[in-house]
């Protein structure tokens, strides 16, 4: 018998092309490798670029300049391969050399389009201008930091001021909230405690109470239709009852031993409540009746009355916490206030612990978010937690918002960005 052949290196590197080209055309494998090639990388990019945009707009913001959202509301990306092989000789020595060489080719293409939504018109009035939820604070019960959420959503509670003048694009005034963020963090630390909560439970509206009557005026029907109906009667004594509104909205509640803590008082004390009791409801000022609800002024509060923040101005107070360059303040680029004794007032103190933009000739090295505004590198380091975190808050804010929209759906672009 004849000593079979060897293949030499070209025939061998022929035959590998050929052979992978029908791997990769008949495996099916194709869909499966592109997932796991392209999903995280797009999860990446569309992190990065959202913390940029928001990022963006808070130091536009700063400089009195108008604030730019365009959204990415789908990403459609098309993988195409194809190939040919061929063989154009045999074994043996009755060909030319050349024809012991067999040929391939794999072509492949990735075909992503973007789509951009520019966010305008009623999109913008009701995301950035409508005061946001109270009831959105119950988002500490999953891991938002509390003070934080108190900070830059909040504009007062119960009156006690949380800086109000840094909710405004050029303030004439300072702005301070040395009182508010002392009561907040008693809060945080009794939270993080676990001597108090946040969460929805259901209230009972006194000041909607009907006139109180008798037993002989109630039947089952009408205690059964007033449980279905959201309401329920309350034995005001002498056997007479007033009908009463039930409501579900957000409650502070103490947990047991924990109501008369020197940190407990000295909470109420701050925010003006009615010292030692186990719960407070919690209210926005915006919410139906809140204003016409008895307010028991000489002895405490028994409800938190919070003036709740839109997004815009939530944008607004943190931009108080963008380092603006010298030059630009000299050369009033960036809106200036003045203090009480004429030098310009740092807005950053109102943020500080908690938010804070640094700035930068050159680009940093260190930055986790970094973006370019005249002239200037605006960023935060990576091991600024604190800061990074509220622009995360401020993420889940705006979704939890917009995902209330179902309006319709403003133009888009869309981009073929495929070679």
């Amino acid at each position: 018998m004849g000593e079979r052949p060897t293949i030499d290196g070209p025939r061998r590197r022929a035959w590998l092309a050929m052979a992978l080209t029908a791997a990769l055309l008949g495996s099916g494998c194709l869909g499966p490798s592109a997932l796991r090639a392209t999903r995280m990388k797009y999860n990446e990019a569309i992190r990065v670029t959202n913390d940029e945009q928001l990022l963006m707009n808070i130091v536009r913001l700063r400089y009195a300049d108008s604030p730019i959202f365009i959204d990415l509301p789908s990403i459609t990306s098309q993988f195409e391969i194809a190939g040919t092989l061929g063989f154009l000789g045999g074994w043996g020595n009755q060909y030319p050399a050349a024809s012991y060489l067999g040929n391939g080719e794999v072509t492949g293409r990735d075909s992503p389009t973007l789509s951009f939504r520019p966010r305008e018109g009623k999109d913008v009035s009701r995301i950035l201008l409508t005061p946001i939820s109270a009831e959105l604070l119950s988002v500490v019960n999953a891991g938002a930091n509390l003070e934080q959420l108190f900070l830059t959503t909040i504009d007062d509670v119960n009156d006690v001021p949380n800086a109000p003048q840094a909710t405004v694009m050029v303030p004439r005034t300072p702005g301070r909230n040395d009182e508010y963020v002392r009561g907040i963090r008693l809060l945080a630390d009794l939270f993080q405690g676990g001597a108090v909560e946040l969460k929805i439970g259901s209230q009972v509206e006194e000041a909607g109470a009907s006139d109180p009557v008798t037993t002989t005026d109630l039947g089952g029907d009408d205690l059964l239709n007033a449980a279905q109906a959201g309401y329920v009667y309350r034995h005001r004594g002498e056997g007479r009852y007033s009908l009463l509104k039930r409501d579900k909205g957000l409650v502070l509640k103490f947990r047991p031993g924990f109501a008369d803590s020197p940190e407990a008082l000295e909470f109420e004390r701050v925010f003006r409540l009615r010292p030692g009791l186990n719960g407070y409801r919690v209210k926005s000022d915006l919410m139906e009746n809140a204003l016409d609800a008895p307010r028991a002024l000489d002895e405490g509060e028994e409800t938190i009355y919070l003036h709740m923040r839109s997004i815009l101005q939530i944008l607004l107070f943190l931009s108080k916490g963008v380092c603006v360059p010298a030059e630009h303040v000299e050369g009033r680029i960036a809106p200036m206030t003045l203090d009480a004794d004429g030098r310009p007032y740092d807005w950053t103190r109102v943020t500080a612990g908690n938010f804070f933009v640094r700035s930068s000739r050159r680009r940093p090295r260190n930055a986790e978010i970094a973006v370019h505004y005249r002239d200037y590198w605006f960023y935060i380091p990576r091991d600024d937690v604190n800061s990074r975190s509220i622009l995360a808050i401020i993420e889940i804010l705006v979704s939890l918002e917009d995902s209330e929209s179902h309006g319709a759906v403003a133009p888009m672009l869309t981009l073929p960005v495929g070679l």
